[in-house]
């Protein structure tokens, strides 16, 4: 979290000295953050000792004193890392802003003192984050542009979700890259925010009208807390095997090997599953519980043997 906080305030900073003033509304959108967020920040900065000053009255908003140019020399080595290598590479993709991005990260190390610009020069020289398959294809998720469009314009969507089924209106609040995976994240009518994967909406369009953004919503808490509550939700389907060979590394056994055998507790979503994954491991594998999986997998062993005699 420390180092996304030090990615949105270089944003942040950058967005000040590049475009001028800004009211904390444009900021807000800008971050994709709530303006209590932007409000943080900014009086962050100002203790940190960033001459930013806000201007009042109408046509007001905060601004960098003139001369101002910021040497970023507050990031610690980590948080260096953490800005100019944490940029996943399809996803600046899907976004279309793959082929701007080397050049930003460019000017950016430029204006690092010299030894955390040799910090941020060694790690994107050496590590590379990028979570596609390889078997991925460079294309726009279908209505990602729509979508992006609607949540920076602050424009109702109105989309059509699993089709069939009928058109309703939502609130775009945020777009999330899970791998290669898009999903938006939506305020509906009654004030409920869900999560909608984009490849399973049938139909989008932008409406005429504008929405106001919830206060307070942060899209990074809102993703963790969905996530843990859909780890929650999901069906289990505990099992104890004695792994050797590739078995070890497929389910990740840490425990000690006794004659080259290690057990391995595993949670998996149900009998299916754990009998497939089982007999993938031809032998390497073998099930300690619970006994209803181990006489499936037998079955299942008996009847590709049958059919391969």
């Amino acid at each position: 979290m420390l180092g996304m906080r030090a990615e949105r305030l270089l944003r942040l900073l950058l967005r000040l000295q590049t475009r001028g003033q800004s009211t904390v509304a444009q900021l807000a959108q800008h971050l994709e953050v709530s303006p209590r967020t932007v409000q943080r920040d900014l009086d962050a900065l100002s203790l940190a000792g960033v001459p930013v000053y806000s201007v009042r009255g109408r046509g007001g908003g905060w601004a960098l004193l003139p001369d101002y140019r910021t040497r970023l020399t507050g990031l610690t080595p980590s948080e260096v890392m953490s800005v100019f290598v944490g940029a996943t590479a399809h996803v600046l993709a899907d976004l279309g802003v793959d082929a701007s991005s080397d050049q930003a990260i460019a000017k950016l190390i430029a204006a690092l003192p010299e030894p955390a610009r040799k910090d941020a020069e060694f790690a994107r020289q050496r590590l590379l984050i990028d979570h596609a398959g390889w078997d991925d294809r460079r294309e726009t998720p279908r209505w990602l542009d729509v979508c992006r469009q609607a949540i920076w314009e602050e424009r109702l969507l109105e989309i059509t979700y699993r089709n069939p089924g009928e058109a309703f209106a939502v609130a775009p609040l945020g777009l999330v890259a899970k791998s290669r995976t898009w999903y938006l994240v939506a305020a509906r009518a009654d004030g409920s925010v869900r999560t909608y994967r984009l490849s399973r909406i049938s139909s989008a369009a932008i409406t005429g009208h504008a929405f106001p953004r919830p206060g307070g919503f942060e899209l990074t808490a809102y993703w963790a807390e969905a996530q843990v509550q859909f780890r929650a939700s999901r069906p289990s389907y505990p099992i104890v095997l004695r792994v050797r060979g590739n078995a070890v590394r497929r389910f990740g056994a840490t425990g000690p090997l006794v004659d080259g055998w290690s057990v391995v507790e595993l949670d998996l979503e149900n009998a299916a599953e754990a009998c497939a994954a089982v007999l993938a491991q031809g032998g390497d594998a073998v099930v300690l519980a619970p006994a209803e999986l181990a006489a499936d997998v037998r079955q299942a062993a008996d009847r590709v043997a049958a059919a391969h005699t």
